[in-house]
Parts: structure tokens; C-alpha cells; sequence
């Protein structure tokens, strides 16, 4: 049986791989490609003690985060995080065993639920709807107003910064300003709203440090293999 398993994995591994070209095998389960200054693709999640996985549509930043600046803090956390749903409205976990049966089903769902094509150059504006929808997903959608909204909002203007669309840079900064955050929320995570910003404020000001991040994580030797497309 063991054996039976290991060989429907690499049948799942080979399925996904074909139904998107475009996208290279990374790592285990994880098919990228570099879109500008973020890595989108898809990646299948192993749900835990038992046979079955769930895809994932992802995007990544390319100019650091958080917990860090380089690619591999890059890809400790995704930006956005989407699930796919089936005709009743359930997230997919699909059993390995019946992959074969079930995989056109998923993958029409999957292609229909893509916030944009994983083919050729994508709009910004795409990318960055991709982004407001994520914030309308829980647990984001369970308080707008959260720490965890105002980074996704910061990740938007850094978005912007690395495209080069200085006013949306502004437009974004505006908004993000004009917002009523919920400052408790901030505390909760050991931050202070004038300091963080402060730290957004200085992006922008000073966005050769990012653009120089990015450029670093752009070279990095494990991308090599992946497709590269364009924000336009």
C-alpha cells in the first residue's frame, strides 16, 4: 500500500505539473514562477494524518517581509494564501486514492477560482485585486480594521513601489493613513501605529532599499529554473 501511495504522488505531482506548464517544480508540492516582483503558483497541502491534499493558489514577495530580507524569509510566508471550493461551496481535500477520479473536477475549479492566469505577462490592477480579495477571506475578514489588514495594505504599497507607480504608491500611503486601525490589535502584536508609519512612510522615501532586495532575491541561484513574466 505504501508503495501504491508513493506512486499516486507521483501521478499527483506529474497532473498538476502539466495542467500548468508555465509553472516549475520548486520544492515538494510547490510550482512557481516569478511575476514581476512577487512568485505566484500553486502548491498542494498535505493535510495531516491522513491521504489526502488540498491545492493552494500563493503569492510571495520578492523584496523581504517581516521576518527577513532574503529569499528564504521571502517564501516562509505567502502574502496571499487563496483555497479552492467545490460546487457545494466546501474547500477540496482530495484523497490521493481518488485522485485519478476527481482531478478534471478539480482542476476546472481550480482554473475558474485563479485570480488571474498563471500564463504570460498580468495587469497590476489583477495582482492587487488578488490582494483585496484575500483581505475579505477569514480571519482577515473577522476585523478590517487589524494589524493583520494594515500589513497586507503595506505589502500592497511595496507592490506598487516595485512596479513603479509612484502615484498609486501615494494613493495607497493616503488610504492607509485615512484608515481607523484598531490600535489595540497592534498592541496585541507587539507593535506601535506611529512607528510602523514611520517604517511605511520610509519605504517610500527611501525605495532603493527595497528595489535593491528585490534585484538580491530576483539572482537568487534557486530561482534560475522558474519562468519569469511581467506586471504590467
Amino acid at each position: 500500500m505504501a508503495e501504491n501511495i508513493k506512486d499516486i504522488k507521483k501521478q499527483v505531482a506529474e497532473d498538476w505539473q502539466n495542467a500548468f506548464p508555465q509553472l516549475v517544480k520548486y520544492a515538494q508540492n510547490k510550482y512557481y514562477k516569478i511575476l514581476g516582483s512577487v512568485i505566484v503558483g500553486i502548491e498542494l497541502i498535505k493535510l495531516p494524518k491522513v491521504e489526502e491534499y488540498r491545492p493552494h493558489f500563493v503569492i510571495y514577495s520578492l523584496w523581504g517581509n517581516k521576518w527577513g530580507k532574503d529569499l528564504k524569509a521571502c517564501l516562509s510566508a505567502p502574502i496571499v494564501l487563496k483555497e479552492f471550493f467545490n460546487r457545494k461551496g466546501l474547500q477540496f481535500s482530495i484523497s490521493y486514492s481518488k485522485h485519478s477520479a476527481d482531478f478534471s473536477e478539480v482542476l476546472r475549479a481550480v482554473q475558474k477560482q485563479l485570480p488571474f492566469s498563471m500564463e504570460g505577462n498580468v495587469s497590476l490592477k489583477k495582482v492587487l485585486s488578488a490582494f483585496d480579495e484575500h483581505s475579505k477571506t477569514p480571519p482577515l475578514s473577522a476585523a478590517p480594521n487589524s494589524y493583520l489588514q494594515a500589513s497586507l495594505m503595506e505589502s500592497k504599497l511595496e507592490l506598487a513601489i516595485c512596479s513603479g507607480h509612484e502615484k498609486l504608491v501615494q494613493d495607497i500611503f493616503s488610504q492607509i493613513k485615512k484608515r481607523s486601525w484598531d490600535l489595540d490589535h497592534f498592541a496585541l502584536w507587539g507593535i506601535k501605529y506611529e512607528e510602523w508609519l514611520n517604517s511605511v512612510e520610509h519605504k517610500i522615501t527611501n525605495n532603493n532599499e527595497l528595489l535593491s532586495r528585490l534585484e538580491t532575491n530576483k539572482q537568487d541561484k534557486k530561482l534560475e529554473k522558474l519562468q519569469q513574466s511581467e506586471l504590467n
